[in-house]
């Protein structure tokens, strides 16, 4: 493979991970509550949907979306995907 190839090979490995890291963003709503209010609501379900990669070196903070989604909505939150652009 000429040099040309393999800097177009690594371009398009770094795209692909990058793609793969990008993970649905969400809102939640819930009359009344304040910001600092969601903040702590959402530490809170973060730390109970958190699930610790086997494979990392370090912490991740990786947490299942699905987990915290649940743990929100627990909480009155309406859980809604943030629209896209």
């Amino acid at each position: 493979m000429t040099g040309r190839g393999r800097q177009s090979a690594g371009l398009i490995l770094v795209m692909l991970a990058l793609a793969g890291c990008a993970a649905p963003t969400f809102t939640y709503d819930r009359r009344s509550t304040t910001p600092a209010q969601l903040d702590r609501d959402l530490g809170q379900c973060k730390r109970e949907a958190f699930r610790p990669s086997r494979f990392a070196v370090w912490p991740s903070g990786r947490y299942e979306t699905e987990a915290l989604n649940r743990c929100m909505e627990r909480k009155g939150y309406a859980v809604r995907p943030e629209a896209t652009r």
